[in-house]
């Protein structure tokens, strides 16, 4: 026999949206600070962690590569500077979420608690310490005259909410994959490798030959990435991208995640 999750107090009493959308806040917030807890725990540098390792992998990176001759109008260690922290969002935000509602499932005796807020708090933390880790680092690498400040500051901002929106729907598709099925949730870290040369980090369009750019094109990630690029480099770097088609097949793709999602939820409640 099984025994179905409580429902949230939100639905038994009848609560307006703003208070069902507050408590939510409140019960996302906690469970990402309980996580935090838990990953990093109180002692030594503790929460630091959060930021200190996407960067130390950063400047990592950065210091491998750096020795390639670029012949560009910037260096090698610029443009991963620029580029990598990117990566970090979809890489390690699927890392951390799969089977988070199968490992947690006893927080959802807590009726406040529902499985997709598990699901939020640990994007929202991952999110946080890789956007913080670029956002510190971009700072120094100014002052150290590595970076520059951007060509345009819109643009660049709404292409990494657009890479940040990808890496979103990217990793909901993947969490829930993994709760259906446990082969995905072994062979996730090989696609996760597979999909490095349709990430847009380690080589920029520009350098590749015309007829496999506009099969690269296709991939959404592809193209968010690179308009990103074009809000950063300005005119020092040929950017390609269908700004239009990208936020289409992103939209697609977290309908689908939130879709997969409720069926994952749905799989996991039942067992």
């Amino acid at each position: 026999m099984t025994a179905e999750a409580p429902r949230s107090p939100a639905v038994e009493t009848g609560l307006g949206f703003w208070e069902q959308l507050r408590i939510q806040r409140r019960v996302i917030w906690a469970l990402t600070m309980r996580e935090t807890i838990t990953r990093f725990g109180r002692e030594g540098l503790g929460a630091i962690w959060l930021v200190a390792e996407p960067s130390m992998f950063i400047v990592g990176v950065m210091v491998i590569f750096s020795h390639i001759e670029s012949h560009a109008t910037f260096s090698v260690a610029e443009y991963l500077a620029v580029s990598y922290p990117t990566l970090l969002f979809w890489r390690n935000g699927t890392g951390r979420v799969t089977k988070a509602i199968e490992i947690n499932r006893a927080l959802l005796h807590h009726q406040p608690i529902r499985p997709m807020d598990i699901i939020y708090s640990r994007i929202l933390l991952e999110f946080s310490g890789s956007a913080g880790a670029f956002f510190i680092l971009y700072l120094i690498f100014v002052q150290l005259g590595i970076c520059t400040w951007p060509a345009d500051v819109l643009t660049m901002a709404l292409g990494y909410l657009l890479v940040i929106w990808f890496s979103f729907a990217f990793v909901l598709i993947m969490a829930a994959l993994a709760e259906l099925s446990e082969t995905v949730e072994r062979v996730s870290h090989i696609i996760l490798y597979l999909m490095l040369p349709f990430s847009g980090v380690f080589l920029p369009l520009y350098a590749v030959p015309e007829q496999f750019r506009e099969i690269l094109l296709y991939f959404p990630l592809v193209d968010v990435v690179e308009y990103f690029h074009s809000g950063y480099y300005g005119d020092r770097m040929t950017t390609y991208y269908h700004l239009g088609y990208s936020m289409f097949v992103i939209l697609a793709m977290t309908l689908f995640g939130y879709a997969l999602t409720n069926i994952a939820i749905r799989r996991v409640q039942s067992n």
